[in-house]
């Protein structure tokens, strides 16, 4: 057992089904402007944003709205949205939707200012490791999380991804504040989602636990978290996906998405990340979930020889034979039943999307000592 260690989680987490209700008693804490992030209001998550918009009303609450949020949202979508902010003078920001909303209404509330103006030299420069301490910026807005899917933990991380689509790179900024003050977890949003959606963020929260438990920052508190994460991902996933109304498949992977988010901002992520990061900034129509799981194959097989025990470790807690080999074969089976282990094929890579990425310089970053082994499992992802 480790004796000593540190795990810090300031976001409050308000988690079950039911739990939007209590958006009217927390958000008139933090004022009474509220910005509104989503995607469109009239798209297929009409009803919730309505409902999010008379629970703040009866609060006395004035909302203004930016609902122009793309799947891996981009430099100017956030320009756009601090404009609005600024605009309306807002108090807080909301964001209700997925990673890609989360982490845009974060990256609002964090580089609020006045004038909507960003300083990203600052941002890129300043906010680029998950464990360095940086100071609160002056006009930081307090921000609120209502989540609709189960895979991103942007919930309860210090983590926010933006795409630069000119120098075609997906960017992760870290700082203190882009934990949430409060965080909605409720389960009845999460039914309608499709399954391909269900199944590739279900599988980004899998690997959140499953990294976050292969790194060197590990605790006692956050393997635990990270072993029952893992366990409920393999064993409710593919219900959730053949039975998207069933609530209680959807509280479980709910749950275990909450339990990787904290292990991932207490742990950090492993080589899947930056690797489906690259492949995503390239091709940006990728949803993070699918790029995870076109370098899974071949990151398992590479990881199994770096770190066997906690591969052994794993396979026992799911009752398996202590092999890595076992546990191999069932993160493979999942993302077969889930339908994720076409996610290549999927992607339809043209020849210069693939000469893009195989010649990325990241790639020989990463662990330098293993860059050719880290080149052979991008090329062998993406054939």
């Amino acid at each position: 057992m480790n004796k000593s260690f540190n795990f810090f989680t300031p976001t409050q987490l308000l988690f079950g089904p039911g739990r939007l209700e209590d958006l009217k008693d927390i958000a008139p804490k933090y004022g009474s402007k509220c910005l509104l992030v989503s995607r469109p209001l009239q798209g297929s998550l009409k009803s919730t944003y309505k409902r999010v918009e008379k629970l703040l009303n009866s609060a006395n609450i004035e909302v203004a709205f930016f609902d122009e949020i793309i799947p891996n949202p981009t430099i100017e979508g956030i320009e756009k949205g601090a404009k609005i902010a600024a605009k309306n003078k807002v108090d807080f920001v909301l964001g209700v939707g997925g990673g890609s909303v989360l982490d845009s209404a974060k990256l609002i509330a964090l580089l609020y200012h006045p004038k909507g103006i960003i300083n990203w030299e600052k941002a890129f420069n300043s906010y680029n490791h998950p464990f360095n301490y940086v100071a609160s910026e002056k006009y930081t807005l307090p921000f609120i999380a209502v989540s609709t899917t189960s895979g991103t933990g942007s919930q309860c991380t210090q983590a926010a991804v933006i795409s630069d689509n000119k120098k075609k790179e997906k960017i992760t900024l870290f700082h203190l504040d882009l934990f949430p003050k409060v965080a909605i977890i409720d389960p009845e949003l999460m039914t309608s989602v499709p399954a391909s959606v269900t199944a590739a963020t279900g599988f980004d929260a899998f690997t959140h636990a499953f990294e976050s438990y292969l790194g060197g920052r590990t605790s006692t508190l956050t393997r635990q978290m990270s072993l029952e994460a893992i366990q409920l991902v393999i064993e409710n996933l593919p219900r959730a996906i053949q039975q998207p109304k069933n609530i209680e498949y959807r509280t479980q992977l709910a749950w275990a998405d909450t339990l990787a988010g904290m292990c991932l901002s207490n742990g950090g992520a492993d080589l899947p990340h930056p690797l489906g990061e690259i492949i995503g900034g390239i091709c940006p129509r990728i949803a993070h979930g699918e790029t995870l799981a076109m370098v899974y194959p071949s990151f398992l097989e590479y990881k199994k020889n770096i770190a066997p025990d906690k591969f052994k470790e794993i396979a026992s807690f799911l009752g398996l034979k202590k092999d890595p080999d076992q546990l191999n074969l069932k993160i493979e089976e999942l993302l077969k039943i889930t339908e994720l282990s076409n996610a290549s094929k999927r992607a339809e890579l043209t020849k210069e999307e693939k000469d893009e990425i195989l010649t990325h310089p990241l790639l020989s970053k990463l662990e330098p000592k293993n860059s050719s082994e880290i080149i052979a499992i991008m090329e062998e992802s993406i054939i």
